[in-house]
């Protein structure tokens, strides 16, 4: 008897110390998947509707963020660029660790939205008032990349298409290179983001560096056979032409005329 009472009395501590240890967990664990873990507003319970709301608080976060989405690709086929955004928004905080969401939602941004703003509405507004707006969607493109590589810091996808926005949209090339970088240090990473990086530096005309990256790059294999995913004659090409340009000595070159 004195032992089932010494067994329950330990259950019973084991229990009162294991609740708080349990929620540290789990709101840890919120803010590495969510972020910032945004409460429900009254806002967006309107936008979403009562269904939507409920089967999100219900538990049904993947089955709402779906049916956000199908409602997200109608107002980009009718060109509402600003509840293409909301719902955008919407769906990553309902699935904020499903890639797709992130992806396609900053493509709708910085390349559809911004690529309009760009061309319609010559005769409504200026030039400068166009590039401005376009700016502003690129922006917000950019800044759902960013909250996405928080939330899954694991994948090259967000980092590729940032490097991609930071070349194609902004023609930063300098920060192109910085994340075709982190992209290609991820497992999974496609094996041409290598390279970009070095196209990237040249582009930024940061050729010494271009040439030290492309030299450890060629370094890191002690064989170079034509025909493997690392293209080692278009490194070789490269590599040849900024020895040429950066005039390296002779002696120096992996490649000497």
């Amino acid at each position: 008897m004195i032992r089932y009472g010494l067994a329950a009395l330990l259950l019973l501590a084991w229990g009162a110390a294991k609740l708080p240890w349990e929620e540290r967990m789990c709101d840890r664990r919120k803010q590495i998947m969510y972020g910032d873990v945004t409460p429900f507003s009254f806002e967006l319970r309107d936008s979403l509707g009562q269904g939507l709301t409920l089967a999100a608080l219900g538990g049904f976060r993947g089955l709402a963020a779906n049916f956000v989405w199908i409602s997200l690709t109608t107002a980009w086929e009718n060109q509402q660029w600003t509840r293409v955004r909301t719902l955008a928004e919407f769906a990553v905080l309902l699935q904020p660790r499903v890639l797709f969401f992130w992806e396609n939602g900053a493509w709708h941004l910085a390349w559809n939205a911004s690529v309009a703003a760009e061309n319609y509405g010559k005769g409504e507004k200026t030039p400068g008032q166009r590039s401005h707006e376009a700016r502003q969607w690129i922006d917000a493109g950019r800044g759902m990349l960013e909250r996405g590589i928080r939330a899954i810091p694991e994948k090259p996808q967000l980092y590729m298409r940032l490097a991609e926005l930071y070349q194609q949209r902004l023609h930063d090339y300098s920060k192109a290179a910085e994340y075709y970088r982190l992209a290609a240090s991820r497992h999974g990473a496609p094996t041409f983001a290598e390279r970009f990086v070095g196209y990237m530096l040249e582009r930024a005309d940061r050729k010494q560096e271009a040439y030290d990256y492309w030299l450890s790059l060629w370094k890191s294999s002690p064989t170079h056979p034509p025909g493997t995913q690392r293209q080692w004659p278009k490194i070789e090409q490269q590599m040849r032409g900024l020895e040429k340009e950066l005039n390296i000595p002779a002696d120096k070159r992996i490649f000497p005329p």
